[in-house]
């Protein structure tokens, strides 16, 4: 299932991209961005290109810049201050978004080195600030957005994930389900189960590395065959598999 993302003035959000995300109704103001997720091939030596698109009378300055995932949540790494350098730039990283309009923003590349075997995963963020005054005892509210960007070196194909999840095996050691991923992808699980126990969103945010394994706490009660889905390029989730 997909879902645009709708950030509504009002509060702070801190919005991790999910293949199940909960969206607003169409009809909503604020500022949105109908992706879940960017995916930057080393061949786009231009970079890509991501929208956001204002639904509100009020115009925005959105400010945008690059984080690393916190491999203990799966989300921000909120600890992260400018050191280490991000591989990546957003540009522009200040622009006014003007009322009922869109900004298109560029990722690129910069000279910090990444992996060529495998892909590698970050965080676009991007911060809403309102560009009038309030009146009164009126709140100032702001809006941060964080999207997952995938670089994936040449030789990694644009479209891979549903063929790389029925590569996922899992293994159960008293109340850990473990998920040993052999291929140079991040897999990204939208449902993941032990019989009829399913883990919740936030276990689910921790991503599968690539040639490696990732833990998920269960009741050791659980048990029956493991099923899951995963999260594609695209943000739908694939077909449900089963494993013994």
């Amino acid at each position: 299932m997909k879902y645009p993302i709708y950030l509504l003035m009002g509060l702070c959000l801190l919005v991790n991209q999910m293949g199940l995300a909960q969206a607003q109704d169409s009809a909503s103001p604020g500022i949105s961005f109908y992706v879940l997720r960017v995916i930057y091939p080393e061949g786009e030596k231009q970079g890509v290109t991501l929208t956001a698109y204002n639904k509100s009378p009020a115009p925005y300055l959105m400010q945008s810049w690059i984080r690393p995932v916190d491999p203990v949540t799966g989300d921000v790494d909120l600890s992260w201050h400018g050191t280490p350098v991000m591989p990546f730039i957003v540009t522009p990283p200040l622009a006014r978004l003007e009322a009922n309009d869109e900004l298109a923003l560029r990722i690129r590349r910069n000279d910090m080195p990444l992996p060529n075997d495998r892909e590698s995963v970050f965080f676009i963020s991007m911060k809403a600030l309102p560009t009038q005054q309030p009146d009164g005892e009126q709140m100032v509210m702001t809006v941060v957005s964080n999207i997952k960007l995938f670089y994936r070196p040449t030789g990694l194909v644009k479209r891979a994930v549903a063929d790389m999840a029925p590569k996922l095996t899992f293994s159960r050691a008293g109340d850990q389900l473990t998920a040993t991923n052999p291929t140079p992808y991040w897999l990204t699980f939208s449902r993941l189960a032990v019989g009829n126990v399913a883990l919740d969103k936030p276990a689910l945010r921790l991503m599968v590395p690539p040639f490696g394994k990732q833990s998920y706490t269960l009741p050791i009660t659980a048990s029956g065959k493991v099923s899951w889905q995963l999260i594609d390029e695209d943000g739908w989730d694939t077909p449900i598999l089963q494993q013994d």
